[in-house]
């Protein structure tokens, strides 16, 4: 079972489906409970990040083997923690946490799976070569998906109707595009995903209250992580509708974009 950390909860559960489509079993952490235990086992100088989502795989470790007792069998798990290279710290968190998982007992045989920016974010070791740029197409649009819904909710929820009527609907719009891309995923079959997507767009015009004036709109940039994970912004976003904004958030995407085109700079030097 593959297990992913919750950066974004849309982005986190869409892309886990992607996996499953493609016959990984993949589970999304629940996030923030292990905070404690991800301060007690840093130092406080590594980044947020880092001390959350190792609270959140310690938190599920912990919990996996009070649930399954002797049955537990950390070999059955693969935490998925990507790095990146350069100058950012993020590259050491696999590193640093594989160092903390083996202080435990028994969990030297939990696996971390550690892909790069060197490489593209190479799966190899987790699917089979030939099923790889399949998943990369799928994966990406997952991303993209995953955006769009996150925008379709900051651009809604300022003018709903009635409090907390896209929040309901954006749950049940999530679980929706998370069996879409199960169930269509690996054939790369993208229309039916497209038009599931289309169809939630359409249904969530609905909430909104056409009377309401426009609001002002403030733009939230900065660190991945921190501006994505709603418990460690201490849900920025919500804060700043209820003072009367609309709110727009830099996209995950911005990343993998930044990824490809660092990538392809460097190609064009190598040639």
């Amino acid at each position: 079972k593959v297990l992913l950390p919750e950066m974004n909860r849309m982005t986190a559960h869409l892309f886990a489906a992607t996996f499953r489509s493609f016959g990984i079993e993949a589970q999304v952490l629940k996030t923030y409970r292990g905070l404690d235990a991800g301060k007690k086992y840093t130092s406080g100088k590594e980044c947020y990040p880092c001390q959350v989502t190792l609270g959140d795989i310690l938190s599920f470790a912990k919990e996996e083997r009070e649930r399954l007792g002797q049955a537990f069998n950390p070999e059955d798990y693969i935490y998925f923690m990507p790095e990146s290279e350069g100058p950012c710290r993020f590259g050491l968190y696999n590193k640093y946490q594989r160092i903390v998982l083996d202080s435990f007992p028994g969990l030297k045989k939990l696996k971390i799976s550690s892909v790069t920016t060197k490489d593209g974010y190479s799966l190899e070791g987790l699917l089979e070569k030939e099923k790889i740029l399949g998943f990369k197409k799928a994966g990406f649009l997952s991303l993209v998906a995953a955006d769009i819904m996150d925008r379709l909710t900051w651009r809604v929820r300022p003018y709903e109707k009635e409090q907390g009527m896209t929040d309901a609907f954006m749950e049940q719009a999530m679980h929706r595009m998370a069996r879409s891309f199960e169930t269509y995923g690996a054939a790369n079959s993208f229309d039916p995903v497209l038009s599931e997507l289309d169809g939630i767009i359409e249904a969530a015009k609905g909430i909104i209250d056409q009377k309401m004036s426009p609001k002002p709109i403030i733009g939230i940039v900065g660190e991945i992580f921190l501006r994505m994970h709603r418990d460690s912004n201490q849900d920025l976003i919500r804060t700043l509708e209820k003072y009367g904004a609309e709110v727009e958030n830099a996209s995950m995407c911005e990343w993998v974009n930044y990824v490809s085109y660092a990538g392809l700079r460097q190609e064009r030097k190598r040639l």
